[in-house]
């Protein structure tokens, strides 16, 4: 991987259906070139199970075959050996050079892989965003990623769990999707601090994917942000929350 550990990349990280897109956005609208859901390939790349060069080549035939990735990653051109150089380089041959080269990448499951991840980029900067566990679920259980209640709460309390194994030793910012969406230029400041960047605006945020309802599975742009906040009782009631999902609840300070 070159000199890419001497770099300090934006790392996104949370449950899954809790805004890491939201985040993907509003940087991508701001310059900064966040890779979406890149991780599964880069992931091999970096444990060195396959080149650089064959991780650009699967993912060129992905966005091929991909309509939302072409949206994202419609500057892909393969170079060979720059994607040798390492991470950044393979990013260039997807996004093109910017005069402000910032780079990062997003994956929700990177929460359970923290320490890994500041082994190799010991300047990282993580962000973590979590979102009321009973609407994580429901937005789970319209998208069909939880096979039941139980099962969307067991991935909940996990990628809380694991979160809070490492919050304490690893240098991050955690943030609340409610708090992006009702506060987005302060919490849009918050993170350009934190990662030395400027920010034009956080205005995106309020175009966050929702993602599904019972009309349809599709992600959708609601004109209103909020428009899931609390809408899990059409699925489920507060009693067929786990107890162990409620205590996180109560220490998060959604009850």
């Amino acid at each position: 991987m070159g000199d890419d550990s001497k770099l300090s990349p934006v790392i996104i990280c949370g449950c899954k259906r809790s805004g890491t897109t939201a985040l993907v956005r509003i940087l991508n609208e701001n310059g900064i070139t966040i890779s979406n859901e890149w991780a599964l390939f880069a992931w091999g790349a970096w444990k060195h199970e396959f080149s650089l060069s064959d991780w650009l080549h699967n993912k060129h035939l992905e966005v091929e075959n991909t309509e939302w990735l072409q949206h994202w990653n419609y500057r892909m051109k393969l170079s060979g050996d720059e994607a040798e150089l390492g991470f950044p380089a393979a990013l260039h041959a997807v996004y093109g050079n910017r005069p402000r080269w910032k780079w990062g990448d997003k994956w929700p499951d990177y929460v359970f892989h923290m320490r890994e991840i500041k082994a190799h980029f010991p300047n990282a900067k993580v962000i973590y965003i979590y979102r009321d566990g009973r609407d994580v679920v429901a937005s789970m259980l319209r998208k069909q990623i939880a096979d039941d209640v139980n099962h969307g709460f067991e991935q909940w309390v996990g990628a809380i769990g694991a979160w809070r194994s490492w919050e304490n030793e690893v240098d991050h910012i955690a943030i609340r999707q409610e708090d992006l969406l009702r506060y987005p230029a302060e919490v849009g400041a918050y993170i350009a601090r934190y990662c030395g960047i400027r920010l034009s605006s956080a205005d995106h945020a309020r175009h966050v994917v929702l993602g599904a309802d019972e009309q349809s599975n599709d992600d959708y742009v609601a004109e209103n942000p909020f428009a899931h906040t609390g809408a899990y009782t059409a699925l489920f009631s507060d009693d067929d929350v786990p107890p162990a999902a409620k205590r996180l609840l109560a220490s998060l300070g959604y009850i």
